[in-house]
């Protein structure tokens, strides 16, 4: 049961394959945390609610192809799935891995500060003979109002607030016996609450949110600007190392003619077919106990690369030299 939500909540977050999957993956993240609620103006508030309001915004956002939704709500389940690879529940080639989770760009929050019914009775006037009292119509009017923030999940910077605000006359919904400890009845799948003012206006109050969000450009992401920061150190210190390895001279190793010289220079040096170094004549200087006090190196001419394998390179002299083991090549 738990992996085939796992599989479900996957599907859903990665969507179709192909090109929709892969337009996805280049979407900014974003997660939606359970909604709050203003217990002071909503004393029937239960966290519950919040869970049930957050999935149905879960909904919407999904809808507007700005963001790529995580999943927040059943993390629980997917830790477990995790939690029965560890223990040898799962097959070591199919475990879902800890440390496999996306990270957030941006976060949806949003806190309801009126959500309810309010029943008004609106009297007809007159008498009616034989009546115990005046005419009058009971009416229901549902009043939801979203307060709703998006930030930055990197730096805690808000990039936009707002309100969504939903308005509807018509049958009531029974908040108490329609909301449990365990998720409730609130959401898009409850005919009930659907077909009710409640349903409605909150309907109303999200399509608003969603309409304000669509057109807000985004910035670049707190976390987007570290990688792409991380990514750039880590291109120059390659690139540092790569120019450092490029200088570092080389060695005639072995001269079979003209055109099959080997060099302990190559391609882990930063060389290719085709590159030319410099050819050095090699003087050594030595004392009395044939320990080599100083070199002397004399520019004779170029050899250019015919084969760069990874640690040494046979290049090609068009000179009149006559080349020997120990001169030394240098990149040009």
């Amino acid at each position: 049961m738990k992996r085939n939500l796992l599989h479900l909540v996957c599907a859903l977050m990665l969507g179709p394959a192909g090109s929709s999957a892969s337009r996805a993956d280049d979407l900014p993240t974003l997660i939606v945390p359970g909604f709050s609620g203003d217990t002071t103006a909503i004393s029937y508030w239960q966290p519950a609610m919040g869970a049930g309001l957050s999935e149905m915004m879960i909904t919407e956002l999904g809808k507007l192809n700005k963001f790529q939704v995580l999943e927040t709500t059943q993390l629980d389940a997917l830790k477990d799935e995790i939690k029965m690879g560890d223990d040898g529940w799962v097959e070591q080639s199919e475990k879902v891995e800890k440390g496999g989770f996306a990270g957030a760009d941006f976060m949806f929050t949003a806190k309801v500060t009126r959500f309810g019914n309010k029943e008004t009775n609106v009297g007809l006037g007159g008498f009616v003979p034989g009546a115990l009292g005046g005419l009058g119509v009971r009416q229901t009017t549902a009043d939801v109002r979203i307060d709703w923030r998006l930030v930055d999940a990197s730096n805690r910077k808000i990039i936009k607030t707002g309100s969504g605000l939903g308005s509807q006359k018509g049958g009531g919904f029974t908040l108490g016996t329609a909301v449990n400890s365990r998720g409730g009845a609130i959401g898009f799948d409850n005919r009930e609450f659907m077909d009710s003012a409640l349903g409605k206006a909150t309907v109303k109050a999200l399509t608003q949110i969603t309409s304000e969000l669509a057109p807000t450009p985004l910035p670049e992401s707190g976390r987007h600007q570290k990688r792409t920061a991380a990514a750039g150190q880590q291109a120059a210190a390659a690139s540092a190392a790569a120019a450092g390895l490029r200088q570092t001279p080389g060695k005639v190793l072995a001269v079979a003619d003209k055109d099959t010289i080997i060099v302990s220079l190559g391609s882990k040096h930063g060389f290719k077919t085709g590159d030319k170094l410099n050819l050095y004549e090699t003087t050594e200087v030595k004392d009395d106990e044939g320990t080599v006090v100083f070199t002397d190196e004399k520019l004779v001419g170029e050899v250019t690369i015919q084969v760069a394998q990874d640690e040494r390179s046979k290049v090609s002299y068009s000179g009149d030299r006559e080349i020997k083991a120990g001169w030394t090549v240098k990149a040009k």
